[in-house]
């Protein structure tokens, strides 16, 4: 059974209770209590906000047996699970993008428009202390330079990881690398190790106690090269993971919609091992952002700070024998999402539909600042302190051959050769079997059309010698 608690949406609220009660008091006292100069200050969270590369919802929190991720299960039993957390992007760029501006924009746009307001950038000028290091806005071309108080690009281990092993497919007729796999003796020569450490640093150094602080820690794992500790890797048992297999009559898909086309044939045995390597790359982000939560509650920060954890986009491992990103389907287009705030619900889960690009509207909610102007989002704090709240109509994303949205229980998808899929979640989580030509599914399909034209425009038209499959 799911146990919430209810506070305030936001500071703003508490503030203006204050003043009420100061106005009540003057009404009996012969001088104000206090002055315009003196009021007090409005006491805004920190904000934790973590992104992890390449994650799907293999958490044991998202209901992953397998998974061995003991720090996010329990901040997830501190704060909210989003069970359909949707991205805007199936790679890095785009997706990273459009939450940083909270905008449904190409990825090179903010190249292109530098004066386009960002998430730290907003932060900044609201006064906060701004910091982030790793993988958050992608590489430095992205990186608004009026975002950040601290900025850290990247840091190295002080430890060497020395040689990694190749993983790639092993039967057909060629041979394809897939990922290198790390396996370290300890911690130390892990990337996010290192940055984990120089977060804690700012915390115990930078940090100006006279400011709300907008920290962001981008993570490397469980992107390639999946590296980890030997601890964790030992933890993970092969035989423990389910491998995917396609159905033989699952329904073909357009040209151009999956990055390897036919998919790897790799075997078994071998699947297992490339599973096992990406689950204890999970393992091992699970402990940093243990020592994350650790470090703040040994700093008594931990009730003033709002967590969010989440992905930028998923990642196949098999899936029609893909072991990549590159496509949009849910499990790319789905991603990990927990909210862990002071006035939010605890142990719960929230089941409406939500967009990173919605991130931007809701840490403003969260922090009871004004929206940013032209954000394209919409906060999802409602939910975050009522997880039965209801979300979006649904969840869109463009990329690559087709766009695509995602509701309650469909996902409908329009290819840029004129083809159309509709996948009944209900039926079929896995997205093998569209079931636009069912009768009675037309219907459903206009509707979905409808509403991915209002978030994405009129459907552009289909390019002229694309053939579907």
């Amino acid at each position: 059974m799911n146990m919430t608690k209810s506070h305030p949406a936001d500071a703003s609220f508490l503030a203006r209770i204050l003043c009420g009660l100061v106005i009540a008091c003057g009404a009996m006292l012969p001088s104000p209590l206090l002055s315009a100069e003196e009021k007090p200050p409005v006491t805004r969270p920190n904000i934790l906000f973590l992104v992890a590369d390449d994650l799907a919802t293999r958490l044991g929190c998202y209901g992953d047996k397998a998974a061995i991720t003991p720090n996010l299960d329990r901040l997830a039993a501190e704060g909210v699970v989003f069970t359909r957390a949707y991205c805007q992007g199936a790679v890095c760029t785009p997706s990273r993008t459009s939450f940083m501006l909270g905008r449904r924009v190409p990825p090179d746009y903010f190249r292109k428009h530098p004066d386009t307001m960002t998430l730290g950038r907003w932060f900044r000028q609201h006064g906060y202390q701004t910091f982030s290091v790793g993988k958050i806005d992608h590489t430095e071309e992205y990186v608004d330079p009026e975002a950040w108080d601290k900025r850290v690009a990247d840091v190295k281990p002080s430890v060497h990881l020395g040689p990694r092993t190749p993983w790639h497919e092993d039967l057909g007729p060629k041979r394809q690398k897939v990922s290198f796999i790390g396996v370290a003796a300890t911690a130390e020569p892990l990337l996010d190790h290192a940055r984990t450490d120089r977060a804690i640093e700012f915390l115990e150094r930078e940090r100006d106690a006279s400011k709300p602080f907008f920290a962001a820690v981008g993570f490397h794992s469980p992107h390639v090269p999946w590296d980890t500790t030997k601890a964790c890797f030992d933890a993970h048992d092969p035989a423990a993971f389910a491998v995917e297999s396609t159905p033989a009559d699952a329904s073909l898909l357009p040209p151009g919609s999956l990055r390897d086309e036919p998919g790897m044939e790799i075997s078994e045995a071998h699947q297992r091992e490339g599973i096992r390597a990406y689950y204890a790359a999970v393992t091992m982000l699970d402990e940093q952002v243990g020592r994350l939560l650790a470090e703040l509650k040994r700093r008594g920060l931990l009730d003033n700070t709002v967590i969010v954890f989440t992905s930028d986009h998923g990642y196949h491992l098999g899936w029609r024998g893909q072991w990549c990103k590159h496509s949009i389907d849910e499990q790319v287009m789905r991603v990990p999402l927990i909210v862990r705030a002071p006035q939010g619900a605890t142990g719960a889960t929230a089941d409406g539909v939500v967009e990173l690009l919605d991130l931007f509207p809701t840490f403003c909610d969260i922090a009871g600042l004004p929206a940013a102007d032209s954000l394209a989002g919409r906060s999802f704090l409602p939910l975050v302190t009522d997880p039965k709240a209801p979300g979006k109509a649904g969840g869109c994303c463009q990329w690559g051959n087709g766009r695509t949205i995602r509701t309650a229980r469909y996902r409908y998808t329009e290819r840029t050769n004129g083809s159309r899929e509709l996948y009944d979640h209900e039926r079929d989580p896995a997205e093998y079997f569209n079931v636009i030509d069912e009768p009675g599914n037309d219907a459903i399909a206009r509707k979905h059309a409808a509403l991915m034209e209002k978030e994405l425009g009129p459907r552009p038209k289909p390019k002229v010698g694309s053939g579907s499959r």
